[in-house]
């Protein structure tokens, strides 16, 4: 009885399956998508952007700060009395030029000790080498008399023994002038030392002694600048460093002066990336000589990195990097996600060229992009919100 009832209810179940236009599956139709509550096909949910075509150029913009290679911090090398100041902030200096005076006297002192020091090596040098020269004669007379054994082998020796001792004497009386010398040199390079010089033409753009100040060697007393040599320092980002060539065009704004462009060039390029900042440093000057700028002014320098007159162009937040640094982006083609890697050219903060693996009138995912997969479908959702406007309306 139970068999009869199967069969019964699989029969009808195929009846009303007929009945309802029900077909069984096709295998060969291929895999379908999630299906929705209503029936409908599962889409990600993206945000697009097209691809563009057209003039492309980047520019780089940095904050820089205009230096002088002629700027010295001046020192005192020995410690004393600052007893005379001879210059003040803003003043214009030569080279040479006496700024300011530490007390002598305990040098001076010194030097006068030690130059009596020397004299006295001297001569004792000079009594020394009379000595060598008295017993030299002497054992060379007697060596003579030894053979006719009219002196003892003994004496002969005791002479040899005198004249090393005096040998030696005068070896120590020569180091004792030469260090006493090299003393005194030092103790009048200090007496020179008491007056500070400026070591090149340039302004004085710090005082930082008073007349009566007592100084320690290397305490500073002046900064000196030279300001007919200035330039500003800008530091390149990697992804920039590879298109900064000398004859890059570059135009400056100096904020003290009103944030006019004016015109610059590229003075010199370091040969490596700080590996530290992962920068490059480049010095840049003005063309126009008479532009007064200062050491110390800030300035933001803008360099053209290069252009193309036809380029094709996306959005640099579109632009994906694989494991291997690969780039790739997620282009839509009838409503479906595709992977396509790309080779990148000019490279902006805002968008990049690409100079293989897109055309143009193309759209890519610029966001939504996380759980794609080949072949996924998607849903723009620019689209559909300009979709839901129109209904609205």
């Amino acid at each position: 009885m139970g068999l009869r009832v199967t069969g019964y209810v699989a029969a009808l179940l195929a009846v009303m399956m007929v009945a309802g236009g029900c077909k069984p599956s096709d295998s060969s139709a291929g895999p379908k998508g999630p299906k929705m509550a209503g029936g409908g096909e599962v889409r990600a949910s993206v945000e697009t952007v097209e691809v563009e075509r057209g003039p492309f150029a980047v520019q780089g913009d940095y904050a820089g700060e205009f230096q002088s290679d002629g700027m010295a911090e001046l020192s005192s090398d020995i410690a004393g009395r600052v007893i005379a100041i001879e210059a003040n902030i803003g003043d214009k200096v030569e080279q040479g030029q006496v700024l300011a005076e530490v007390d002598a006297t305990p040098t001076q002192q010194r030097v006068r000790e030690l130059n009596a020091s020397v004299l006295m090596s001297r001569a004792s040098l000079e009594e020394a080498r009379v000595q060598l020269g008295n017993l030299r004669s002497d054992l060379a007379r007697k060596e003579p008399l030894l053979e006719r054994q009219m002196i003892t082998e003994r004496e002969i020796e005791e002479l040899r023994s005198q004249v090393s001792a005096a040998e030696q004497r005068v070896a120590v009386a020569e180091a004792t002038i030469a260090q006493n010398e090299a003393r005194l040199a030092s103790a009048r390079e200090d007496l020179r030392n008491t007056k500070i010089r400026a070591p090149f033409d340039g302004l004085v753009g710090e005082r930082y002694v008073d007349r009566g100040t007592y100084v320690s060697p290397g305490q500073t007393i002046f900064r000196i600048v030279d300001d007919s040599d200035i330039y500003v320092s800008v530091r390149i980002p990697e992804r920039d460093a590879p298109r900064v060539q000398t004859e890059t065009p570059v135009t400056l704004r100096v904020g003290a002066l009103g944030s006019a462009p004016l015109q610059g060039k590229i003075h010199r390029i370091a040969p490596a990336l700080d590996p530290a900042t992962r920068s490059l440093r480049v010095d840049v000057v003005l063309d126009d000589e008479s532009v007064r700028i200062r050491p110390g002014m800030y300035a933001r320098v803008s360099m053209q990195l290069g252009s193309v007159d036809d380029a094709i162009t996306v959005s640099s937040q579109a632009i994906l990097r694989q494991r291997d640094g690969t780039p790739y982006v997620w282009k839509v083609v009838d409503g479906a996600a595709q992977r396509q890697e790309i080779v990148l050219g000019l490279v902006g903060e805002q968008r990049t060229q690409v100079v293989e693996g897109l055309d143009d009138n193309v759209s890519v995912v610029l966001r939504g992009h996380e759980k794609l997969q080949d072949g996924s479908k998607v849903r723009d959702i620019n689209s559909n919100a300009g979709e839901d406007a129109s209904a609205e309306g």
